[in-house]
């Protein structure tokens, strides 16, 4: 069976897939534009960030100027609880919207892998490059698709 790869986020079957994807959520009471934005407002630190990146007019914005926090900006212990935060967004993005559900419940056994264009620690770290990569993204939303199937 074929993985499925996904990457962009506007084009395509899969694109809903990606945290880019032009989605609103509520997460923690508040409502984002993007997983992306909210993924980003968690790692910022200070009130003032948190508030620019949730305002952040792309999701790219918000995934570079995000990208872009040095340690005093970022919250302490991130790298130890980023991936806790993603899968808490991304199960809120998905709990919202019955279609994305239903979409990515319909992709089956399949391995999900975000297919990173370009090289680099952050895309080898939440995706795949070449092939390479720890895919964090991918395994919490089959994770998260195995849960939504052990709830039926």
């Amino acid at each position: 069976m074929d993985a499925i790869n996904f990457y962009d986020p506007r084009q395509g079957e899969f694109c809903f897939l990606s945290n880019l994807h032009p989605r609103p959520l509520v997460f923690a009471g508040t409502k984002y534009d993007t997983p992306e934005h909210a993924f980003q407002v968690e790692k910022a630190r200070s009130p003032r960030m948190k508030n620019w990146l949730k305002q952040a007019p792309t999701p790219e914005l918000a995934a570079v100027a995000g990208d872009a926090l040095t340690e005093e900006e970022t919250v302490p212990d991130w790298a130890n609880i980023c991936v806790e935060a993603m899968s808490a967004i991304v199960r809120a993005k998905f709990d919202d919207a019955e279609d994305l559900k239903q979409r990515l419940l319909a992709t089956g056994e399949r391995k999900l892998a975000e297919d990173s264009p370009v090289d680099g620690e952050v895309a080898r770290f939440w995706g795949e490059y070449q092939g390479r990569g720890e895919n964090q993204l991918g395994k919490i939303l089959m994770e998260l698709r195995t849960a939504y199937r052990n709830e039926k």
